[in-house]
């Protein structure tokens, strides 16, 4: 039997070329995905950053006093007794009034013992060192009395006690 011959429809077609599914030039479309990839890194940064930013806590007032008193302690020695005591005195009473929530950043000192008096904030070892503190801050500020750089020293350590709320052993002057 000869050879059966298949229909014409079954007969080897020339092959066509492959059909573009998009009639936006090759160019085009490496430019675009660029871009998106561009766009993707550039979220991905966002997020990772936003993620990382809303992990971090505010620090406290007690952080923010020891860091500025840290950074104080470094120029206690250079620094000029009247401008100093002032720095440290600003920042003890900030402290003081965001922590316990005192109003000493708006009362003389004489006002302010009298508050501190009335708060459980203090206790009785507290409460002299306050006093130490804010007698030879208002010596100096005030009156104008001689310091020198142990007396800025004396009232940085004395600051730093108080706002970690420990005892401080003070050397009478």
């Amino acid at each position: 039997m000869p050879p059966a011959t298949p229909p014409e429809d079954l007969l080897p077609h020339e092959i066509a070329g492959p059909l573009s599914y998009w009639d936006i030039p090759l160019p085009y479309l490496i430019a675009g995905g660029v871009v998106l990839l561009l766009l993707l890194i550039v979220l991905i940064w966002v997020l990772v950053a936003w993620m990382q930013r809303r992990k971090r806590r505010p620090l406290t007032p007690r952080e923010i006093a020891l860091h500025a008193l840290r950074a104080a302690h470094e120029r206690a020695q250079q620094a000029v007794p009247y401008e100093f005591i002032i720095e440290v005195c600003d920042v003890l009473r900030t402290f003081l009034s965001a922590e316990h929530l005192l109003p000493a950043t708006t009362q003389t000192s004489y006002e302010f013992l009298q508050t501190a008096k009335g708060s459980e904030v203090f206790n009785a070892d507290r409460l002299t060192h306050l006093t130490r503190f804010l007698d030879k801050a208002d010596a100096v500020k005030f009156a104008r009395a001689e310091a020198s750089a142990s007396d800025n020293e004396e009232l940085l350590n004395l600051a730093e006690e108080l706002v970690k709320g420990g005892n401080v052993d003070v050397v009478a002057s």
